[in-house]
């Protein structure tokens, strides 16, 4: 086979896996969000926790919870059987009724907002979505049990637990008919969603959980097989990170017309207010981890631009190489062969490692991005410090980043 031959298959191969790997980019970000926030029991309590802090959500489960007790107390009906007991004029209890069972309404929703805003609720949050998130789970993998369930075509969260620590709370201030309330299972439930999909979501999640986690080394892996098949491998460094930018945008945009829909569908509920609230804080992790990607997308398309054979690239690269070299000159010219003999294993180890510590570590955020960039670019900057001739001299085309030029 001629070596003619042979780079346009490696062309060929790299441009297929640098397509395939563009076309599943944004299914890894969601799906590893997913493990990250959804499936992680950690990460989910320390993202959905502190939304019990969050005043628009504390009015929907304030507005929720004590809806359902109102609902089974019917104090107009106890109001008007009290006023008629020393009223004989109906038309003056008729017109007294309404103004004091909505009092009485108003003063139970303060006393479920007081207790829903308290410490001692806070906990009953904590407990209540860590139970739900293993029920979750638990759906999820086709054995539904816990506060989480199928009713129909509908997914459901019983809150059974909130409203009995509100019942309590209610009877500790002096609501002593709360005791006697008797909430039927169907105003004990939160609906979250249909469940006309669940099939679907059960086969997706067996078929993707035991990778999702590894999402984002595979991306890295893909990508920088890529770049290893081509024959021009600046010009794809620079496609990757152009790549990974239009990835990171393009799954912003979707997810900001997702947020769109899912604030229209709770418009016309008691969680209209909290909508917003709940989706940046639910997908704060993956819209941070967006942010990433795109800073991402930037350095490494420098990079990649940097190690390019254009004019302006050429005249930056061989001014910088030449500082560096001089800023070596008094390292033994031994070390200097030393290093230079295995320069391009090298340039590819510090990559491969930062590679590993980006997408194995904790969650990718934007200063996470950054200081790893500077780590890599300063640990390439001491070895071609280390490399250099022996004695400073014009070089037509510097061998910087050579594990990337072609």
């Amino acid at each position: 086979m001629s070596n003619g031959k042979r780079w346009g298959i490696r062309a060929i191969a790299s441009l297929l896996v640098f397509i395939f790997t563009v076309i599943v980019t944004p299914v890894a970000l969601i799906g590893h969000w997913g493990h990250e926030t959804v499936i992680d029991s950690t990460q989910y309590l320390e993202t959905v926790g502190p939304l019990v802090n969050d005043p628009a959500v504390q009015d929907a489960v304030s507005k929720v919870i004590s809806d359902a007790v109102v609902k089974q107390v019917d104090t107009s009906a106890l109001v008007g059987d009290f006023l008629g007991g020393f009223i004989q004029n109906p038309t003056i209890t008729d017109r007294l009724t309404d103004p004091i069972a909505a009092g009485i309404n108003n003063l139970v929703y303060e006393l479920v907002h007081t207790f829903v805003a308290s410490k001692e609720f806070a906990k009953i949050w904590y407990t209540t979505n860590e139970v739900a998130q293993a029920s979750l789970i638990a759906l999820l993998e086709n054995r539904p049990n816990g506060p989480i369930q199928v009713q129909g075509d509908k997914i459901v969260l019983d809150i059974s637990s909130m409203l009995t620590a509100v019942q309590g709370t209610l009877v500790n201030n002096g609501f002593d008919l709360a005791s006697k309330i008797t909430i039927p299972p169907s105003d004990a439930q939160v609906v979250l969603a249909q469940s006309a999909a669940i099939g679907q979501l059960q086969l997706l999640y067996r078929l993707s959980a035991p990778v999702l986690q590894w999402f984002p080394l595979l991306i890295a892996i893909l990508f920088g097989l890529s770049i290893a098949l081509a024959r021009n491998r600046s010009r794809m460094v620079l496609a990757v990170g152009i790549a990974l930018i239009a990835c990171g945008g393009a799954t912003r945009v979707l997810m900001n017309g997702a947020e769109t829909v899912f604030v229209k569908q709770l418009s016309d509920t008691v969680f209209a207010d909290a909508a917003s609230s709940f989706w940046g804080t639910f997908f704060s992790y993956l819209l941070s981890g967006l942010v990433a990607v795109l800073v991402l997308g930037i350095i490494i398309g420098f990079g990649g631009w940097f190690a390019g054979v254009s004019r302006p690239a050429t005249s930056m690269r061989m001014a910088v190489v030449r500082g560096l070299h001089s800023m070596g000159s008094g390292v033994p010219a031994g070390v200097r062969r030393s290093f230079r003999s295995y320069a391009p294993v090298l340039r590819w180890v510090i990559a491969i490692v930062m590679v590993l510590v980006l997408t194995l570590g904790s969650a990718m955020s934007m200063e996470r991005v950054i200081w790893l960039s500077l780590l890599t670019a300063g640990l390439l900057t001491v070895l071609e410090i280390l490399i250099g001739p022996d004695r400073v001299e014009p070089v037509d085309e510097p061998a910087v980043v050579a594990g990337v030029t072609s």
